[in-house]
């Protein structure tokens, strides 16, 4: 019978947090690939304004069409812009959270190591003890055999 871990709570909250740390980085990944892929939306829209724009310009356009035009890919420009900060803010979290992650486990791993050290050690003293018992039962057979 194994002795019970009297910081098994401590491990369990370590083990907890870990987790936590998990699901954020996780999350924070699945962020980063939605805005990658709004970024590219809007980079493949910005590059069917300008290709839209240059062959309107071949056949001729007004004034207003060509302000439209311009507000439309100064729109797209603008919102790739926003996605790419929103990216980079995204990316320094990532990096933090991967830190934080780090750190967790190393903190979980500290407390298995100790809840396995505690564990040999208790293993080594009832092997210890389950010794002297037979060499006492030894002892006691060896002293009534002739």
């Amino acid at each position: 019978m194994a002795k019970k871990f009297k910081l098994q709570s401590v491990l369990n909250y370590r083990t907890t947090l870990e987790e936590q740390a998990q699901q954020a980085l996780a999350l924070s990944h699945q962020q980063q690939q939605e805005l990658i892929a709004a970024l590219a939306t809007r980079q493949e829209e910005l590059n069917a304004q300008d290709q839209a724009l240059k062959q309107r310009q071949e056949e001729g356009l007004t004034i207003a069409e060509i302000d439209l035009y311009e507000n439309r890919i100064s729109h797209c420009r603008r919102r790739s812009a926003q996605l790419q900060t929103q990216l980079a803010v995204l990316e320094k979290k990532i990096v933090r959270q991967r830190e934080t992650l780090l750190q967790t486990a190393r903190d979980r791993q500290v407390m298995d190591k100790l809840k396995e050290r505690q564990e040999a050690e208790f293993r080594r003293e009832q092997e210890r003890k389950e010794r002297i018992q037979l060499d006492e039962i030894s002892l006691r057979h060896k002293g009534t055999t002739p």
